[in-house]
């Protein structure tokens, strides 16, 4: 790799007046050198090392993304995570920033990866809320938390509305006849998404006078591995009793679900009824295509990205939490009961 000293050696110069030039800073190069180092720049094919250039600069343009990994877990196999990630690093590049992806497990991850690169923002993904307030102690750099229930006051926020999510899943269900339904989620981990997933739909449940039963929540170690979930479903003895629909957090895993189920030669809808949560792509790719609650992934990220924008513009503007809207999509994974 050609360095600095290589060219500044060919072009008989100090270090200091090649960086100059990289860095466009000409006060004190003249023009006629200036134009021979670009030619010996240029010839040379040389590439700026952008990671030392940032931590040498008071503004980086980096972009943290810090998105919690639990252990013995891969949270980038998340179609959600995934989603989410991906439409938050072309928003950040349209803004002409650096976007740095890290998987944190622990406050010491968070707090080596601000230091070592020098962020000058940053956007929080599975955070549990009880850290929030040490996060905050970590750096002065404007922060955004996405999927957040924190009370902590000066918190920038994204998040949707998952009481009504888990409200309407329980509202369809009752309208197409179903009376003993299931909860399926994964592990909550202090979770405040599947919690307010769950309050909507038991509460709505209960108004109907047809609470959920503790024998019909379900928690699944994992959302993603075919065989874990085939043999946790496996034990229920519900799956071929009284029970004809279940709730599942997230569409990801109602397609495991859904494939462990037909293993089992247990129908969907015709044995027991599904709704998935997300719309994420895979819930028209199974078959029937999956009845799910929407949230719209792109617009959170856009929506996390402007609103640490607009506090690297503005640093001493209040924080802004906003919450997004919810809707039902109706397809194929849930039947109509007489």
């Amino acid at each position: 790799m050609v360095t600095l000293k290589d060219i500044a050696r060919e072009a008989n110069v100090s270090v200091m007046t090649v960086s100059n030039v990289v860095n466009g800073n000409l006060s004190k190069v003249s023009n006629e050198k200036a134009e021979m180092i670009r030619s010996i720049l240029k010839k040379r094919k040389y590439v700026q090392n952008e990671s030392a250039r940032s931590l040498a600069k008071a503004n980086s343009n980096i972009v943290a993304i810090m998105l919690r990994n639990i252990q013995d877990e891969n949270s980038l196999s998340s179609a959600h995570n995934a989603t989410l990630l991906g439409a938050m690093i072309r928003k950040i590049q349209l803004l002409g920033f650096y976007a740095m992806i890290s998987l944190v497990e622990t406050q010491e991850d968070i707090a080596l990866n601000l230091k070592s690169w020098n962020a000058q923002g940053a956007i929080f993904l599975g955070m549990f809320d009880r850290e929030i307030e040490q996060i905050y102690a970590l750096s002065a750099i404007p922060m955004v938390f996405i999927d957040s229930y924190s009370n902590v006051r000066q918190l920038s926020s994204v998040g949707i509305d998952d009481y009504k999510g888990g409200c309407l899943a329980a509202e369809y269900l009752l309208e197409k006849g179903h009376r003993s339904i299931a909860f399926i989620s994964p592990p909550d981990y202090e979770n405040g998404v599947i919690q307010h997933r769950l309050r909507g739909f038991q509460d709505t449940l209960t108004r109907h006078g047809f609470p959920l039963s503790p024998a019909h929540r379900l928690v699944l170690e994992s959302d993603v591995d075919q065989r874990s979930v085939e043999q946790t479903v496996q034990a229920l003895d519900w799956l071929r009793g009284d029970v004809t629909a279940a709730f599942v957090t997230s569409d990801q895993m109602a397609a495991s679900l859904m494939g462990a189920l037909s293993n089992l030669s247990i129908r969907v809808p015709e044995d027991l009824s599904i709704i998935g949560f997300d719309n994420m792509l895979i819930s028209t790719q199974v078959s029937p295509q999956l009845t799910t609650i929407e949230q719209n992934l792109t617009q959170k990220a856009a929506l996390a990205v402007d609103i640490l924008q607009h506090r690297l513009q503005n640093p001493d503007v209040p924080a802004e939490s906003r919450v997004l809207d919810v809707r039902l999509i109706e397809r194929n994974t849930v039947k109509t009961l007489g």
